[in-house]
């Protein structure tokens, strides 16, 4: 098995990373908060509206990344691929989009919500990093698009794996979350196969870096957003009648 510069086999970089010193506290916190933050929201249904919108938001995210300008001329299998995990997130966000509805929620036309500000500076910058790394790789843009895409769905599972714990099976909610979870993990296995047939071997120490990056830009803002999601389920469950 071929090693990156610092020691780390392929596969092993693929897998995000334990956390080692502040960045594990880091994480430490943001897990606490996000806790708190989802029992504050799942004691109003306002607050489970939120929760739906953001998830179906986040689907709705990924389907345009899905048909992004990063990703160029993909190969036929790879096009072939990208097409059932599109489906995938298309069927995601109509679920989402029906568990907001029979909650008393709008759901927001296909295509037409955007995230939220910090969710939109975050995305700013990993696009910023895609076009810097682009021409590290011969399969180009690709790449980082795709290397973008695998911490992303990291990101998710880890989100969606929280909420289930939290929540319960009997929780009426919990086979739609436990559903998106199983889909999300197939999407990161894919995005690994893709990364380890695309990167030539003598591009592994750029990916390597590539990725320390991503997951450093998506660590930034953990504690922020995980306040906002607290501060706003505090919000909810004092006032629910307010929007």
């Amino acid at each position: 098995m071929r090693l990156h510069a610092d020691g780390w086999p392929l596969p092993a970089r693929l897998t995000a990373p334990p956390l080692r010193g502040l960045p594990a506290m880091q994480a430490r916190w943001v897990d606490g908060i996000k806790r708190a933050a989802l029992r504050q929201l799942h004691a109003s249904v306002a607050g489970e509206r939120l929760l739906l919108r953001i998830y179906l938001i986040g689907e709705e995210s990924s389907e345009i990344a899905l048909q992004s300008d990063l990703l160029g001329q993909p190969p036929a299998w790879l096009v072939r691929q990208m097409g059932k995990h599109l489906a995938d997130e298309r069927r995601h966000a109509s679920l989402f989009a029906a568990a907001l509805t029979a909650r008393g929620g709008i759901a927001p036309m296909p295509l037409s919500a955007r995230p939220d500000a910090l969710t939109l500076r975050k995305i700013a910058q990993w696009r910023t990093l895609a076009h810097r790394y682009g021409t590290n790789f011969s399969a180009g843009h690709l790449i980082p698009a795709f290397a973008i895409g695998l911490c992303a769905e990291q990101t998710f599972t880890r989100v969606l794996r929280r909420h289930c714990a939290l929540i319960g099976t009997v929780h009426p909610l919990y086979p739609l979350l436990v559903g998106v979870l199983n889909d999300e993990d197939r999407h990161v296995r894919l995005c690994q196969h893709t990364l380890a047939r695309l990167v030539q071997p003598s591009e592994h120490g750029s990916l390597a870096s590539l990725l320390d990056e991503i997951r450093a830009i998506d660590r930034a803002w953990g504690v922020s957003s995980a306040l906002i999601m607290y501060l706003a389920g505090v919000a909810l469950r004092l006032w629910p009648a307010r929007p």
